[in-house]
């Protein structure tokens, strides 16, 4: 073997040594079983060990280890058997029961019955159990026995340490008598011997209850203890169980409220996303604007058109324009958008009224005007004017406009705002 580890071994055993709680851990328990197996025994020193584990690990335990946990603690608070003088029940048969006869018994039947109840007594304060079993086996192969017979019987069974044949024995003599305190006694004490102690404390508190024997107080009360530390052990486990349950609901609870908040504020993230999409997409679109198509309107607005609109031969009637605006309107549409027909004085904001149209409407199809309604500056000059008239003189003073002004001069506009168009 490598002597180095040798070396480690023996600084490991005299650590155990100084410290036995060591091996309490679960990975060495390996060596705990192996040194146990040869007889050996390691203290359970829980201080240490939890001191030890504390240091170690500051994880929390797992459901399996707190089970091996209390299993241990379970054994350690179990009492020696030796100490509370248990029994195992015997691997024997139980003596028979009683056949099943027809009719009543003779009388010599009846007497040697007698006979034999005198014999078994006199063995039974002789001690002489066995004796004792044999004559009370005849008595019950006679057939419809006593439940007393049965119970006498059952309290040899006990004394010959056969807890099993007691208790069935006790029981057949229950079945023919409820009451009988005596059956209840001698039962609880068969189970109290096979530690049965839930079974011995239900038997003695109803034996206890019928007839009262105070010679059985002690008994009683170790039955009484055991039961405690029984039904109290049992109440801490549901109590646990039940508080494990309700943690673990909690728990579920939890994640859930967590999972709905969650999806509740991706929804709302999405919503809010979507929207905002939504308003981007909305505040790249705008409404055409077409208050820049006939700046000012139709200067002048639509004046009457007697024999036709002029240039424009058709619609006759409607001299001086339409009904109340003879000759067209008068001055133009004075600081509005050049209105449709009927629409006196046009709408405020545009440009400056024009006067009127006398003789009907300018020839749209003369050279002059398909000049200036192609040009697209004529447009915006026009539109602009419209939101500020004071930008007239600059337009006429701009080199850049110029020809557009000449042109107007020279149409029939020019004519229709004073201007003598060129021959």
């Amino acid at each position: 073997m490598d002597i180095e580890k040798i070396e480690d071994l023996k600084k490991f055993v005299a650590s155990c040594e100084e410290n036995p709680s060591i091996l309490l851990k679960p990975e060495l328990s390996f060596f705990k079983d192996f040194i146990e197996s040869f007889g050996g025994k390691i203290k359970k020193d829980k201080m240490g060990y939890e001191k030890m584990k504390s240091e170690d690990s500051t994880e929390e335990k797992s459901d399996e280890e707190e089970e091996d946990e209390e299993e241990e603690e379970e054994e350690e608070e179990d009492d020696d058997p030796e100490k509370l003088e248990l029994i195992k029940e015997e691997a024997v048969e139980c003596p028979p029961l009683a056949p099943i006869i027809e009719g009543e018994l003779s009388e010599e039947q009846i007497e040697e019955i007698c006979k034999l109840k005198e014999e078994a007594v006199d063995l039974v304060e002789n001690k002489k159990y066995e004796e004792a079993l044999e004559k009370y086996n005849k008595i019950i192969s006679f057939g419809n026995p006593s439940a007393m017979i049965y119970t006498k019987r059952a309290s040899i069974l006990l004394n010959l340490k056969r807890p099993k044949a007691c208790i069935r024995d006790c029981t057949e003599a229950l079945n023919l008598n409820v009451d009988s305190a005596n059956a209840y006694k001698i039962r609880a004490k068969a189970y109290r011997y096979l530690g049965k102690w839930e079974f011995a404390h239900a038997d003695m508190e109803q034996g206890q209850k019928i007839d009262y024997d105070e010679n059985l107080w002690d008994m009683q009360k170790l039955i009484q203890e055991k039961y405690k530390k029984i039904y109290e052990k049992r109440r801490y486990k549901i109590n646990k169980e039940e508080e494990k349950q309700r943690l673990k609901r909690e728990k579920e609870l939890k994640k859930k409220l967590a999972a709905k908040k969650k999806a509740e504020k991706m929804y709302k993230e999405n919503n809010k996303r979507e929207n905002y999409d939504s308003d981007s997409s909305d505040s790249s679109y705008s409404e055409p604007d077409f208050s820049g198509d006939f700046p000012g309107g139709m200067p002048g607005g639509m004046p009457g058109m007697p024999g036709g609109m002029g240039g424009m031969g058709g619609m006759p009637g409607m001299p001086g324009g339409f009904p109340g605006m003879p000759g067209g309107m008068p001055g133009g549409m004075p600081g509005g958008m050049g209105g449709m027909p009927g629409m006196p004085g046009g709408m405020p904001g545009g440009m400056g009224g024009m006067p009127g149209m006398p003789g009907g409407m300018p020839d749209l199809n003369s050279p002059e005007m398909k000049e200036l309604f192609n040009n697209p500056q004529f447009f915006q000059m026009m539109q602009n004017m419209m939101s500020n008239p004071d930008l007239i003189n600059k337009y006429a003073s701009d080199p850049k406009y110029k020809n557009i002004f000449e042109n107007l001069k020279n149409s029939d506009l020019g004519g229709m705002m004073g201007e003598k168009p060129k021959p």
